[in-house]
């Protein structure tokens, strides 16, 4: 249990609705196993009240913010120096309040290719193909693009979308993405909307498999529940190898509370965070 007193340093998370996070427990957690006086809370902030509470934390000493939804791009005009690739990334998810100033990053897409990696899945020099080109998309497009995927195909229900977003990657990175299939097999397949998290269960984004195999690897960003049915059926399609959101919300964690606190985490801690923040 933290031990609370006037050297306490604060952390949050601002989202809405908020109730559903893990993350009070995991930076709490981190905190002890590392012995540092930090104490993390969750708040729940509506978007018409996100100017007077990112102000109040500041005003307040916070150390730093978590940004979730509806605020991570909302939030980036309160702030006074953002990070180049949280720019290109075009949304905020951790703010460091340091000196009367604030400073912006993005752990997301970071904290998903970590997870990717520690699942077995590899990004560079692979066809990738992404499902989605929302929020979630963007960041994850630009880091694969930055990286060196072989090739990236953008699939999403409303192809204007689609479209926009390989603009701008191509603008910004010089990067061409594909918003048509254009590979008989993918290498990875990654779902980036929220279709098939709880409670609709039984929706899937995909209703192809034939482009996948053994070979093929699978990633969604839901953690809940576990195994969607998106991963479900890419399964039953031969794919061995798959992980779920959860990977990368514990390693964005903890890329933001090295942003926080300025101390280098030993990313081995992640066993002991799925066991004991998440009973894993």
């Amino acid at each position: 249990m933290i031990e609370i007193d006037g050297k306490t340093r604060l952390l949050g998370l601002m989202g809405y609705p908020i109730e559903h996070t893990y993350s009070p427990q995991m930076h709490n957690y981190i905190s002890k196993i590392y012995n540092q006086n930090y104490a993390y809370s969750a708040f729940c902030v509506k978007p018409e009240n996100l100017a007077d509470a990112f102000f109040g934390l500041s005003a307040l000493g916070f150390a730093g913010v978590n940004v979730t939804a509806p605020h991570k791009t909302a939030v980036m005009q309160y702030i006074d120096h953002i990070d180049e690739t949280a720019r290109l990334y075009g949304s905020v998810n951790t703010v460091k309040f340091e000196n009367g100033k604030t400073y912006g990053y993005n752990t997301d897409a970071d904290g998903f290719y970590l997870s990717l990696l520690n699942a077995g899945i590899e990004i560079i020099g692979k066809d990738v193909l992404i499902l989605g080109a929302g929020g979630a998309a963007r960041p994850v497009c630009v880091k694969f693009a930055l990286l060196g995927a072989k090739s990236i195909t953008l699939m999403n229900r409303t192809q204007k979308n689609a479209d926009e977003l390989a603009a701008f990657v191509e603008k910004n990175c010089g990067y061409k993405i594909h918003t048509k299939r254009v590979h008989d097999r993918y290498d990875v397949v990654i779902n980036t909307t929220s279709v098939g998290m709880a409670p609709n269960t039984d929706a899937c984004p995909l209703s192809d498999f034939s482009f996948v195999d053994e070979n093929t690897a699978a990633a969604d960003m839901i953690y809940n529940p576990a195994e969607t049915l998106f991963l479900k059926k890419m399964k039953r399609n031969g794919v061995t190898t798959f992980t779920n959101g959860l990977g990368m919300l514990i390693y964005q964690g903890l890329v933001a509370y090295e942003i926080f606190t300025g101390i280098k985490i030993d990313y081995k801690i992640y066993d002991d965070i799925k066991r004991e923040v998440f009973g894993l």
